[in-house]
């Protein structure tokens, strides 16, 4: 053996996106995709002075003498791909992820170890589908040279790497910087929930509803980045400063204050803080009538532009300044609604249900309240609170005339999407709703999730992680986005990063049924068949519905070979009391893997009819090889539309 070797080195992590999920897949378009990849790579190496460590699968271990000369190949390897990308379309193109750290490593037998090579394997995670992340120290390296445009995403804890790591994205020649004068940190706002300052525990609803309503009107302001509704509410009567939920959330501005009630009239006092110095930037206080709180709104989101220096356009300024309804007591049932709404349970859902229809008795033209409508039936019927033909088809009435009376609400174009896909299975119109509603409100992050389903749903696995991964950080405390992000992880194969943002979320909120659903499955892909069956035993204890935990556990014994176990476990449950209202696709899972592809085609018609098919698992499921090999399945697709 060769004597250790210590010195300083660039070093460069690169892996093709989605690439384990295409080999499932398309096995023999994979390799051929890795070999072109590998082809096209090398010779960029060198010419920049790499050293090919060694191949990891779809990618590649590199080491550069300089920083400099790491960054530039970066840069050409993601040039590169672009320009091929542009030629092609769907898996057949290539999209890379790129991770530069500078430190110190250790030679031995032609390989390197050490912490900058665990720093850059986990950085590389931090960059977009066909992006570049470098460290702080690389760009203290480049910062100095005109050749290179960087973005800063702030300090991140890195698995297995103990101090913050700061990371920057390194901008290619073709991507452009959002037009703004103030650093980009600024455009990313979170606002938090106003405090009510009455002692009248009935009005809380007012300080939520107003809360979100300046969400929704900034968020329609294309140079800002606003987090989502239900990030923030996390901060909800907590007592953080600035600069603490500005690390949290990874934002540069912080919007807070108050709203105090007395019959008619509110006081509303706002301040925007520079969370990166604790500053006030600016604060103000309405004193106004209910009938004036449009208004106000409008007002905020001007002063907020006009603080961060971003540009409201014609059609934007439009947005900022029109009224929903000029019925006061409309407004205030809407606000309610939406507060009961936000809860997201079944008997919340149905009090918002009561809201909003007395909002449209009292105003038959409210765009908003038939929205709000919308969306409780979209999640009576995606929660199979009720069933979901029933669910969708109320839904598609309310979205519709949503729509007819303001086909500026990008809620509404959302929720129309949604009911595109569940329902309908119109994804050409989906996507065109979906593409219309992103344009009228960018920081709409359901929007973004929902959109992610759409592409997981017609197969298009890197697009659905790019946006889920918008979803994500402008609703980064969101367990449904989260979960989102998890599934979407799951199919394309990395599965730590599902593991760790799973788990995040259970130390949030240790009774969500779906994290500890898919840790299963996330478990059974690394063999880790204990930890399963611990989350299949969690799930059994706390999910209402008991055939549908069951199956998770046939699930488990079925993965790990024992097929006469999961069978009988399996035949106890199936078509027994509780299956009506379960998730379909476990059932299917399960008896694929058991060889029986009648069954599971069977249950697969069955959730066909019933609209409760989930396209995104019988697509991309590591589980379902054998489903998808089967005749049926391009059958299956054409009755949706997919084919």
């Amino acid at each position: 053996m060769s004597q250790p070797e210590r010195r300083l080195a660039s070093i460069m992590f690169t892996d093709i996106v989605g690439y384990t999920a295409l080999s499932e897949t398309n096995e023999a378009l994979a390799l051929s995709l890795l070999e072109e990849h590998n082809q096209l790579l090398r010779p960029i190496f060198a010419k920049h002075g790499g050293r090919e460590v060694k191949t990891l699968g779809d990618g590649f271990l590199v080491e550069f003498p300089s920083a400099l000369e790491a960054a530039r190949c970066a840069v050409e390897i993601q040039e590169a791909f672009h320009a091929r990308n542009l030629r092609l379309t769907g898996e057949k193109r290539i999209q890379l992820r790129v991770g530069v750290h500078l430190g110190d490593v250790e030679h031995r037998d032609g390989d390197v170890y050490g912490d900058a090579v665990n720093i850059a394997e986990r950085v590389h995670e931090l960059a977009d589908p066909g992006g570049v992340c470098v460290t702080g120290q690389v760009f203290d390296s480049i910062r100095n040279s005109k050749e290179f445009r960087t973005l800063a995403l702030g300090r991140h804890l890195l698995k297995n790497v103990n101090v913050p790591v700061e990371a920057y994205k390194l901008l290619l020649p073709s991507e452009t910087l959002v037009p703004t004068g103030a650093p980009l940190e600024a455009t990313r706002i979170a606002v938090i929930p106003l405090d009510m300052l009455s002692s009248d525990q009935q009005d809380e609803y007012l300080a939520d509803g107003l809360t979100e309503e300046v969400i929704s009107t900034l968020s329609s302001i294309s140079g800002l980045k606003v987090i989502g509704r239900t990030s923030v509410m996390k901060y909800k009567g907590e007592k953080k400063g600035a600069s603490e939920i500005g690390r949290e959330l990874n934002v540069g501005t912080v919007l807070e204050g108050s709203v105090m009630k007395a019959g008619d009239k509110i006081r509303v006092i706002l301040q925007m803080v520079d969370a990166k110095t604790d500053e006030q930037v600016w604060s103000q206080k309405y004193d106004k009538k209910l009938k004036d709180v449009f208004a106000m709104q409008s007002d905020i989101a001007k002063r907020v532009s006009d603080a961060l220096k971003v540009r409201l356009e014609k059609e934007q300024r439009k947005l900022i300044e029109r009224k929903g309804t000029e019925n006061v007591d409309a407004y205030v049932l809407y606000l309610r609604g939406r507060y009961h709404w936000g809860k997201r349970n079944e008997e919340d859902l149905k009090t918002a249900i009561g809201y909003f229809e007395e909002a449209i008795r009292k105003d038959p033209h409210y765009a908003l309240a038939y929205s709000g409508l919308a969306d409780c039936y979209t999640l009576m019927g995606v929660h199979l609170f009720m069933p979901a033909k029933e669910a969708f088809s109320k839904a598609g009435e309310y979205a519709k005339k949503a729509l007819e009376i303001d086909d500026t609400l990008a809620e509404a174009h959302t929720s129309m999407a949604g009911i595109l896909i569940n329902y309908n299975w119109d994804w050409k119109g989906a996507e065109e709703q979906f593409r219309r509603a992103i344009q009228l409100n960018p920081s709409y992050a359901t929007a973004h999730h929902w959109y992610s389903v759409l592409y997981m749903t017609t197969g298009r696995l890197a697009e659905a992680v790019e946006e889920a991964e918008i979803a994500h950080v402008l609703d980064p405390l969101s367990p449904v986005v989260s979960m989102g992000l998890v599934q979407v992880y799951l199919f394309s194969g990395r599965y730590d990063e599902a593991i760790d943002e799973a788990r995040r979320h259970l130390d949030m909120h240790p009774g969500l049924v779906v994290a500890h659903d898919l840790l299963i499955h996330l478990h059974v892909q690394k063999g880790a068949f204990g930890e399963a069956s611990r989350e299949a035993d969690t799930l059994e204890k706390i999910s209402k519905r008991k055939a549908e935990a069951m199956a998770h556990k046939a699930y488990v014994e079925v993965a790990q070979g024992w097929k006469g176990e999961a069978r009988k476990l399996i035949d106890e449950i199936d078509d027994g009391p509780g299956t009506e209202y379960s998730n379909p696709t476990i059932f299917i899972t399960v008896w694929s893997m058991l060889g029986d592809n009648d069954r599971a085609y069977e249950w697969a018609g069955r959730s066909l009819e019933d609209g409760k098919v989930a396209f995104p698992s019988l697509r991309l499921s590591p589980d379902l090889v054998a489903f998808r090999s089967d005749g049926r399945f391009s059958q299956l697709l054409a009755k949706a539309n997919l084919a």
